[in-house]
């Protein structure tokens, strides 16, 4: 009975020969994929809703190295075969092929099966696969999460560690791109008679929290720079639309529990603020990802498009994020059709301005990178929003810091001029 079970598990050539029979057959090929690593009743029951869909169940298993780099330092639970085997001892599943990537593509353009089957928190809209798999007239089908059935979730429990799960390592991530639409080559634009980049790495190396910081380029000039004054440098690929894009691709390599994202343009960024940004994660196992907010100081701020407004629940998180003003302030008396925005004498509450400094938990950040923009992030072109409209809850920690970028020449005139002035 054994031997038939590790029959099932197949090397992916010896698989394609299998199919291609399948296919002369008739037979209706559902593929799904993931990391499987403590098999509970919600795998279960996903997985007999996904072989319910076609003829024949495919199941690629990622590699032990490959979970490590998704799920972080401390998983799997189970070495790759014993989840293969696993895996391959249930009846509703046909075959396991095992694979070492992060992301299925090349499983699915190899096997290209009729219905591919995701699970969780995906749309079809944000599942990076979904293009591939329309591209050859396949089906993507996304199955409802089965609620309370969660391996994070287990695995905590597994470990006593319900009430608070300890963060080992947090590592500050600096994007500097050095092709600024604004400002070309700013992060190594002299400021006091240090590049701006290195002014934000010497201050983030003070953060108590961070473990270590790097910087993540795309450009060997930044790297020499970074590297001359003793820093540690990161390239990576030039076709990030975002930084966090690229510090994902820095993450995915990185033994850390939480990373956070420095902007590479804020040259006066304190470290207090990234310990603050860090903190709620020490006390809730639940956290996905933290960033900062200051009190507006007068209705120039409030009014500005450039200055993002977010508006947070009785907990401190975040509801929502705008440019516009945030909230609107309802006048005494009648409203006109034109709003006039302005900040009550006695208003009920001080409004925030964003901070766009984020800490996120390390898997959580894989998983984000790999969401699809959404309507409201490029309506308000906005990256936070992505995260919310997926239901993830954002921790806005408010801080007295007040943020000082540089986004053109000017602004750093006027910061050198200030800092002359002081």
């Amino acid at each position: 009975m054994l031997a038939a079970v590790q029959e099932k598990i197949k090397p992916l050539d010896e698989l394609l020969a299998v199919v291609a029979e399948l296919r002369r057959q008739g037979k209706r090929i559902v593929f799904t994929n993931g990391c499987f690593d403590l098999l509970h009743a919600g795998h279960i029951t996903y997985l007999a809703q996904a072989r319910a869909l076609g003829d024949v169940l495919i199941v690629g298993l990622n590699s032990d190295a490959s979970v490590r780099a998704l799920k972080g330092s401390e998983r799997p639970l189970m070495p790759q075969e014993d989840r293969a085997l696993l895996l391959a001892g249930l009846a509703f599943v046909d075959f396991v092929v095992l694979f070492d990537d992060l992301v299925p593509h090349r499983l699915i353009e190899a096997i290209k099966p009729d219905i591919h089957v995701k699970g969780g928190d995906y749309t079809e809209a944000d599942l990076p696969e979904a293009p591939l798999v329309r591209s050859y007239g396949g089906q993507v089908v996304i199955l409802p999460k089965v609620e309370g059935r969660s391996t994070t979730a287990l695995v905590q429990r597994i470990r006593g560690r319900e009430s608070a799960v300890s963060v080992r390592r947090v590592v500050g991530i600096i994007p500097a791109r050095y092709h600024s639409v604004r400002f070309p080559g700013k992060v190594l634009a002299l400021l006091w008679g240090k590049p701006i980049v290195q002014h934000v790495y010497e201050r983030a190396t003070q953060a108590k929290t961070l473990a270590e910081v790097l910087v993540a380029t795309d450009d060997e000039r930044v790297k020499t720079v970074v590297e001359q004054f003793g820093g540690k440098c990161v390239l990576t690929s030039p076709e990030h639309p975002s930084g966090t894009d690229r510090i994902a691709e820095v993450a995915r390599s990185l033994d850390a529990d939480v990373v956070v994202n420095i902007q590479g343009d804020e040259p006066l960024i304190a470290p207090e603020a990234i310990d603050a940004a860090v903190q709620p994660f020490l006390s809730d196992p639940s956290l996905k990802m933290t960033t900062l907010a200051t009190p507006i100081e007068d209705e120039t701020e409030y009014r500005n498009p450039n200055v993002v407004k977010v508006v947070v629940d009785r907990d401190g998180f975040a509801l929502y994020f705008s440019r516009s003003p945030l909230p609107f302030f309802r006048p005494k008396g009648a409203m006109g059709e034109q709003p006039q925005f302005v900040v009550p004498a006695e208003a009920p509450l001080r409004p925030l301005r964003h901070i766009g400094l984020y800490a996120y938990r390390r898997e959580f950040l894989l998983q984000f990178a790999q969401w699809a923009p959404t309507s409201l992030e490029q309506a308000e072109g906005l990256e936070q929003l992505r995260a919310l409209e997926h239901g993830v809850r954002i921790k806005v920690v408010v801080t007295p810091y007040r943020s000082v970028g540089v986004d053109t020449p000017e602004d750093l005139r006027r910061l050198e001029e200030w800092g002359i002035n002081r």
